[in-house]
C-alpha cells in the first residue's frame, strides 16, 4: 500500500510539473515566431513596442486585476498592493539608473531612461511566471481537469506578452540566443511556482492575490513609464495608426483570450 501511494504521488506531481511546463514553454511560441521573421520584423519595431505596451496593460487590467478583485469583497488592500508594485518598480529603476548605469553616459540622453528596461522587464516577467505556476497548482489541487484548463489559459494569455518581451529585448540590442535563453529560463519558473503552490495549497491563496495585484502594478509601470515613452520617442510626430492600432490590437487580443 505504501508503494502504491508513493507511486500515485509521483504520478500526480509529474502531471503537475508537466502542466506547469506547458504553461511556461507554450508561451514562448509568439516570441520564437518573432525571431523566425526577424529580418522584416526589425522594420516594425515601433508598432511592436506599442503592441508590447498594450499587452502589459491588458494583462494587468483585463486579466490579473479582475481575477484578484472577483475573489474579494474588500478591493482596497489589493489596490494598495498594486500601487506598492508600481512604486517599488519605480524605486528599483531609479536605483538601477543611478548606481548601475551612471558611468555609461557623460551627458544624459533619452536612452538613459530605457537602458534599465530589460532588467526590469525580466524581473517583472519572472515574478509573473512564478505566480502563474502557483495559480496552475492551486487549480490542479482543486481539480486536475481545472488545472489543465488553467494551464491552457495561462499559455494563451502569455503569447502576446512574450512577443512584447522579445520585441523589447531585441530593440535594446540583445542577441537572439541571449533573448531565447533568458525567456526559456523565465518560462521554467512556472515549475518551482507550481511545486510551491502544491505544497502550500489553498492556504497560500490569500497571499497569492496580493502578489498578483503587485505584479499588475509592475506591468502598468513598465507599460506607462518605459515602453510608451519609448514609442513616442521612436515615432516622433510622423506616425499615428502604425502606433495606435497595434496597442488596440494587443488589448483586444488579451481581452479575448481572457474572457
Amino acid at each position: 500500500m505504501y508503494f502504491i501511494c508513493q507511486h500515485a504521488i509521483i504520478v500526480y506531481m509529474g502531471l503537475l510539473i508537466f502542466y506547469s511546463l506547458i504553461g511556461g514553454v507554450f508561451s514562448l511560441a509568439g516570441g520564437l515566431l518573432l525571431l523566425w521573421k526577424y529580418t522584416w520584423i526589425q522594420r516594425l519595431i515601433t508598432p511592436l513596442l506599442s503592441f508590447a505596451a498594450g499587452a502589459f496593460l491588458g494583462a494587468a487590467l483585463l486579466d490579473i486585476l479582475p481575477e484578484v478583485l472577483e475573489k474579494t469583497s474588500r478591493p482596497q488592500p489589493f489596490l494598495v498592493a498594486l500601487l506598492v508594485g508600481f512604486v517599488v518598480w519605480f524605486i528599483l529603476e531609479r536605483l538601477i539608473m543611478t548606481y548601475f548605469f551612471q558611468h555609461r553616459h557623460r551627458q544624459e540622453t533619452h536612452s538613459d531612461h530605457t537602458e534599465s528596461l530589460p532588467l526590469l522587464l525580466i524581473l517583472g516577467d519572472s515574478l509573473h511566471n512564478f505566480l502563474d505556476g502557483i495559480v496552475i497548482a492551486l487549480a490542479y489541487v482543486a481539480n486536475p481537469a481545472l488545472g489543465l484548463t488553467t494551464t491552457l489559459a495561462v499559455a494563451a494569455h502569455e503569447i502576446p506578452q512574450e512577443i512584447g518581451d522579445f520585441s523589447i529585448l531585441l530593440y535594446r540590442g540583445w542577441s537572439k540566443r541571449k533573448v531565447v535563453l533568458i525567456n526559456v529560463l523565465q518560462s521554467l519558473l512556472t515549475v518551482p511556482g507550481a511545486i510551491l503552490g502544491y505544497y502550500l495549497g489553498q492556504a497560500f491563496a490569500p497571499q497569492l492575490l496580493y502578489l498578483l495585484a503587485a505584479a499588475a502594478g509592475i506591468f502598468i509601470y513598465l507599460a506607462a513609464s518605459d515602453i510608451i515613452p519609448e514609442v513616442h520617442h521612436q515615432a516622433g510626430h510622423k506616425q499615428f495608426f502604425p502606433v495606435v492600432l497595434p496597442l488596440l490590437l494587443s488589448l483586444t487580443l488579451v481581452g479575448l483570450l481572457t474572457f
